[in-house]
């Protein structure tokens, strides 16, 4: 989704513990040698260990239950990056791509079972069916540009946000400001996300592109139904469209607005050391202006 730099200063042995959990579990003397194992992604482990700290649990409960959502989440995005691993020319790399993605999501049902959370494994079977569903429904026909941005979000939301409403439901249900925490922050890392992207060819279903054909006239759809098509090859006019449209502004207003929602819902929930950590998030959510892209101030 979005990875930023996770402070390590707050709780120095428990971070390093989780991340060193996660690569124990990820490593396998074959897999490694042709697959790197991802970056963790930070703003998912950020939030995986705000609420599994809000949660009366262990420090070994802690560990073992955010590694476990971590690997999951790695898992399901390997299975994402198929398509590169098959452009390369040894068969190898696709075959493995997709071992490695089960590998590390299969892991969840020993590390949960070990830790006798058998209700969170529930919680997680759920999480990642509706993970599988939304990603189903963003590659279907993925040239069709009349779903809106709010739907595009919804799906995107539930790939990226579903594992942490699971542990969410499962330890901090009688804290309802962490709903709101989870739900805008990563709303907000998908508008920045969105934000930063440079328009490309050929076109895809981005939440900027659905944003511009939002606002389209009927003249201009008709000229980006030629580009999707690949009639027409014209990346100067699709900047200049989105400068007319204003899209990186709305963009990073956006983005704006929900990192203010998840500042207020941090303070009423009392969390100590968690505003500060996610300054850091906030302000690499923000830093990046488009201006340089897009000819637009923020």
């Amino acid at each position: 989704m979005v990875q930023v730099q996770h402070r390590t200063d707050l709780q120095p042995g428990t971070e390093r513990e989780i991340r060193t959990k996660i690569y124990n579990e990820m490593d396998h003397a074959y897999l490694t040698r042709w697959i790197q194992a991802p970056v963790l992604e930070s703003l998912q482990l950020i939030l995986a260990s705000a609420i599994a700290s809000a949660a009366s649990l262990t420090a070994a409960e802690r560990e073992r239950i955010v590694a476990t959502l971590m690997l999951i989440y790695h898992g399901l995005a390997v299975h994402d990056d198929i398509e590169e691993y098959t452009a390369r020319e040894d068969e190898r790399y696709r075959q493995l791509g997709v071992l490695a993605g089960v590998y590390y999501s299969s892991k969840y049902y020993r590390l949960l079972a070990e830790a006798g959370q058998i209700e969170l494994m529930g919680s997680f079977a759920r999480a990642i069916q509706a993970i599988n569903e939304a990603k189903a429904e963003l590659e279907r026909d993925t040239s069709d540009f009349t779903m809106t941005p709010g739907r595009w979000l919804e799906l995107q939301e539930s790939i990226h946000g579903a594992l942490l409403h699971a542990l969410r439901r499962t330890y901090a249900a009688d804290q309802p400001h962490w709903d709101d925490i989870v739900t805008h922050l990563v709303r907000a890392a998908l508008y920045a996300k969105a934000w930063q992207e440079k328009p490309a060819l050929p076109v895809t279903r981005t939440l900027a592109n659905l944003t511009l054909w939002q606002q389209a006239n009927s003249e201009e759809r008709k000229w980006w139904k030629q580009l999707v098509a690949g009639k027409v090859s014209d990346l100067n006019r699709l900047l200049s469209l989105h400068v007319k449209y204003g899209t990186s502004s709305t963009l990073f207003q956006h983005a704006e607005d929900e990192i203010g929602t998840v500042e207020h819902a941090v303070l009423l929930a009392d969390v100590p050391g968690l505003l500060e950590e996610l300054r850091t998030v906030f302000d690499q959510l923000t830093e990046v202006r488009p201006i340089a892209r897009l000819g637009e101030e923020a």
